[in-house]
């Protein structure tokens, strides 16, 4: 046994390594505030100071100095990337400002005047950081008349039309998009996920594989109950918490789920199983606050916003479900073989577990 839990980790660890080497939630970032006007629009742009040195060769970091020193540079560079069209034809970018914001991730904040031969018709395209960064996230928010209106760009969707009146489902829509996307690109809430779901293998060797579907159907609706309050109450600014003690609450969450399924890799009985949701709606509420400081990036808009934050929920939720699917069956099968309580079960979650303690490590390390 002692030989073969370090060749499952191991091969466990491999897929791991990647995303688990720097944080949860990979990519850099920029947001957009675009303000339509009667000759174009004005786009302001804050961008970390970091990632804009990077991408011009200037080091690795840039202090106000630097930014005035090379400000022409740093102005065709965001002119150049950020971009805007009407229907007859591109549309004219002057950078009227751009400065350095200090703060704990120093960054850039830039003015863009676009000049566009008309008005009926725009679209926004941004073309910075991509090439360096294919996990690049720009957070656009368009101001209007009639309100806010929140969309996220990524390297395969880098442009939008600039929509002044979103309707109600183009907005349910986006935000359904924007909850399984953080879902399955959130490395941390997975884990989390797949320590809950590893041991309904083993339900499902004893029990059966409607039962297990039963017991992992009660895990995951006690971790949403958990994350929806949270999410919600965090959202609509009822409930505020540093995001520092937050993700390494959630890195914390994954370890102790883990190392449970380390110490007793066997199907659980009634009592451990009332246990384990207790623990799933505890620890939901903290990984609520964790999608909470994605909608804060994103932005909720000003119209709809009640219906934005049920569809992220609801996105949310869609991803889980996939991931279930995905997972159950195969493990399941697996389970059928005398090695999946060694391999499975516990090479598994001990592989789970050093990634949520690299978390924890790094994160307590940014309190």
């Amino acid at each position: 046994m002692m030989k073969a839990l370090p060749i499952a980790t191991a091969a466990l660890l491999a897929t791991l390594a990647v995303p688990s080497a720097a944080s949860a939630h990979m990519g850099s970032t920029k947001a957009l505030e675009v303000t339509p006007s009667e000759t174009g629009a004005t786009v302001e742009a804050r961008i970390e100071a970091t990632d804009a040195a990077l991408a011009l060769g200037l080091g690795r970091s840039l202090d106000a100095d630097e930014v005035e020193q090379h400000g022409d540079l740093l102005a065709a560079w965001l002119t150049r990337g950020i971009t805007m069209r009407s229907d007859r034809g591109a549309c004219d970018a002057q950078a009227q400002s751009v400065a350095l914001e200090s703060g704990p991730k120093d960054q850039l904040l830039a003015t863009l005047d676009m000049a566009c031969p008309s008005v009926g018709s725009l679209s926004l395209r941004d073309d910075t950081l991509f090439d360096d960064d294919p996990d690049h996230e720009v957070f656009v928010t368009v101001h209007a008349e009639a309100g806010s209106a929140s969309h996220v760009l990524r390297a395969e969707s880098r442009s939008l039309v600039i929509d002044t009146a979103p309707t109600a489902s183009s907005t349910a829509s986006s935000f359904v998009r924007e909850g399984i996307v953080h879902l399955i690109t959130g490395y941390d809430h997975l884990l989390f996920l797949l320590s809950l779901i590893l041991i309904a293998g083993l339900t499902a060797k004893r029990d059966g594989l409607r039962s297990a579907a039963a017991d992992i159907g009660w895990l995951v609706t006690a971790f949403t109950v958990g994350h929806s309050i949270s999410l919600c109450a965090a959202a609509l600014g009822w409930v505020a918490l540093p995001i520092a003690w937050v993700e390494a609450t959630i890195a914390a969450s994954i370890v102790l789920v883990a190392g449970l399924n380390v110490a007793r890799p066997e199907a659980p009985s009634v009592k451990t199983l009332r246990t384990r949701n207790v623990l799933a709606v505890a620890f939901g509420l903290i990984h609520g606050f964790g999608f909470s400081s994605v909608l804060a990036d994103v932005g909720l808009p000003q119209t709809h916003r009640l219906l934005a934050l049920l569809s992220f929920n609801v996105g949310i939720e869609l991803g889980q479900i996939a991931c279930v699917l995905a997972l159950l069956l195969p493990l399941a099968a697996w389970a059928r073989r005398p090695s999946y309580p060694r391999y499975g079960v516990q090479a598994g979650s001990l592989a789970i577990a050093l990634c949520g303690c690299m978390w924890l490590f790094e994160r307590t390390l940014a309190l």
